[in-house]
């Protein structure tokens, strides 16, 4: 009987498979046990990723590396105590605006609406009575599960404050972690490489470095066309008399991550609110045209010219992408969806182009186009030259 022989089992193609298959999925499972510890590690580390060019930049011009970060830590706290000072409180004083306008816009629609709605009601005054009596039944029947429903909810949401208290602690974290991730970031990604074995060093580094072009040309192009579109929202509903302009403008803009998700979240209240607010059918064309021109703009030059063609992620992968981060992971998912299935995107293109140029492709097409005799007599060829 012959000693078991791990490297001779290793070098067979389907072990190795099926070793990495089961090593990603081991590392999925560890990663949701741990999705509220390892949520702050990972934002931490993409915005370590994202800034690490910038502190590079910076030791190019001399500056220590150190400094360097306390210099970009101290330029991102002005950009966003601005945002605080300036953005945030017409934010605020846009909602409030609608709020006390609420009631007018309600009493409108009420002048406008009501006497068609009572119109509507007497011609089916018997149906009226009938859904009246029959929501008056599943109030009283369901009335008890209702209360003992709401009873659990706050009942979970207190059991939940733990989970909302580690939050804010992740949260408190990712700048300390994004300092000293930002200050080893080099000597990090020396150190992994390090690791990789001599025979698949070029290979991998080759994958990591396509992964490091997409996936920043990603990042950054998305972020670049949410402003943008925020920006042209909130000129054209700045023209529309639209309240909460900016308010609606931000959200629209940086919900276009989600495909249609911006338009859904946009247009629908600035037409309503415009209307409501002019009363005129110009202000709310306006309205509607500065969501057409912003969608065109997005899809036929934005877009394209900005993002191009790098990752090329699909609508529907966006959407499912968001949907499982938002399952497993919550906000921070939602946020890691994107770049991870960025990261994905690539690993499948550079496996399927793998598989394009293998033997086993090739050796299907040539048993698949060739006649038995051709593959008999290109094997008696083999045979011979060996």
């Amino acid at each position: 009987m012959s000693d078991f022989s791990f490297s001779k089992h290793f070098a067979k193609a389907w072990v190795r498979s099926l070793i990495y298959v089961l090593a990603v999925l081991v590392t999925l499972i560890l990663l949701i046990s741990v999705r509220e510890v390892i949520a702050p590690v990972l934002i931490a580390l993409i915005t370590a990723y994202v800034f690490d060019p910038v502190i590079d930049r910076f030791e190019a011009w001399k500056i220590p590396r150190t400094w360097g970060i306390i210099l970009l830590l101290f330029i991102l706290s002005l950009i966003l105590t601005g945002f605080a000072l300036y953005v945030i409180p017409r934010l605020i004083e846009q909602i409030n605006d609608l709020a006390d306008r609420l009631p007018v816009y309600l009493e409108r629609l009420r002048v406008e609406f009501m006497p068609e709605f009572q119109q509507f009601k007497v011609r089916h005054q018997d149906e009226f009575n009938e859904a009246m009596v029959w929501l008056q039944e599943q109030a009283k029947s369901h009335g008890g599960t209702l209360v003992r429903g709401l009873s659990s909810s706050i009942a979970a949401s207190f059991k939940s404050l733990g989970s909302f208290l580690a939050g804010i602690l992740g949260f408190i974290v990712v700048p300390v972690l994004t300092f000293y991730l930002l200050r080893d970031f080099d000597i990090m990604k020396v150190k992994a490489s390090e690791l990789i074995p001599l025979g698949r060093r070029e290979a991998v580094v080759s994958l990591f470095s396509e992964i490091d072009r997409a996936l920043g040309s990603f990042l950054k192009g998305q972020l670049t066309v949410a402003v943008i579109l925020a920006l042209i929202y909130a000129v054209g509903l700045f023209f529309a008399k639209c309240p909460a302009f900016l308010l609606i403008a931000v959200i629209a803009g940086f919900a276009n991550l989600v495909p249609y998700l911006g338009i859904a979240l946009g247009m629908l209240p600035a037409i309503g609110l415009t209307y409501l607010s002019t009363h005129s059918w110009v202000y709310t064309l306006v309205a509607a045209i500065t969501f057409v021109v912003g969608q065109m703009l997005e899809g036929m030059v934005i877009t394209p010219k900005i993002v191009g063609e790098s990752v090329g992620l699909h609508p529907v992968l966006v959407m499912i992408a968001l949907m499982v981060g938002g399952s497993y992971f919550g906000i921070s998912g939602m946020i890691l969806a994107l770049p991870t299935s960025a990261v994905l995107m690539v690993i499948v293109k550079r496996a399927y182009r793998g598989y394009l140029s293998s033997e086993l492709y090739h050796e299907g097409i040539l048993m698949r186009d060739s006649n038995p005799e051709d593959v008999e007599s290109v094997d008696t060829a083999k045979e011979e030259q060996a």
